[in-house]
């Protein structure tokens, strides 16, 4: 009895150090301008978000942290500003905002759009980017993507993604566009399922039930030609 006893305590310190060896921390560039750096374990033989999760910017700061569980997120996440506060808390087990502030040193400003249309008196609710817009912004913009004409502007141009988000949160389609005193362009986008944070969203509402809307993230640049080399000088701090 003894020895099966013994027996069993062996294997279970075995299963717990197999564990332990299977679990590692993976990098990953989520976009140009994000690094992710989350715990991993094998599931079925492959590799799965399962644990402690966070992104830092170019700048080492910190944008998001929380944990995953199987390849989902799970319990509290935590999102923070460009100069590390905390703006926005979100609790993906229960599916519920916890806390949500106005990121006010970021350049990516929020605007939207949503249809009151037979409303009377209609009390609004505004969608809201999961992660806050700075951390969308990072998640999309690539200054070597930026057209050839937009470079060329001598003006201030007006950079806009405009999601088009349904009554559940889901984004339906996206637009980047640009403005400025001789150049306007509307682009479609197609949605990358490789980095879904950048389209995780929670609707708007009208009297309390969700309703479609526009999210747009808005953003100056201001454009600058460098004649003499033929290189062009962008200093948005989007790219700090």
């Amino acid at each position: 009895m003894k020895n099966k006893i013994l027996l069993l305590i062996v294997l279970l310190i075995g299963a717990t150090s197999l564990n332990a060896q299977t679990t590692k921390w993976i990098k990953n560039r989520v976009s140009v301008n994000l690094v992710e750096n989350a715990e991993h374990t094998k599931v079925g033989g492959k590799k799965v978000k399962n644990g402690e999760c966070f992104v830092i910017d170019l700048n080492n700061a910190e944008l998001a942290r929380g944990n995953y569980k199987n390849g989902k997120k799970d319990s509290i996440w935590n999102y923070y500003g460009k100069n590390g506060d905390l703006i926005q808390v979100y609790d993906y087990t229960n599916k519920k905002l916890m806390y949500n502030v106005v990121d006010r040193n970021t350049i990516v400003a929020e605007a939207y759009v949503i249809d009151t249309t037979n409303y009377h008196n209609a009390k609004l609710t505004m969608p809201v980017k999961l992660g806050g817009v700075n951390y969308g912004f990072n998640l999309l913009y690539n200054e070597r993507n930026l057209p050839t004409a937009v470079k060329q502007q001598t003006d201030k141009v007006l950079m806009e993604y405009v999601f088009s988000v349904s009554e559940t949160g889901k984004v339906e389609s996206v637009s980047l566009n640009y403005a400025s005193t001789f150049y306007n362009s509307e682009n479609p986008q197609s949605i990358d399922s490789d980095i879904p944070d950048a389209y995780d969203f929670l609707p708007a509402t009208i009297n309390g039930k969700p309703v479609k809307s526009k999210f747009v993230y808005q953003i100056i640049m201001e454009v600058s030609q460098a004649r003499d080399k033929a290189l062009y000088a962008i200093p948005t701090q989007g790219n700090h």
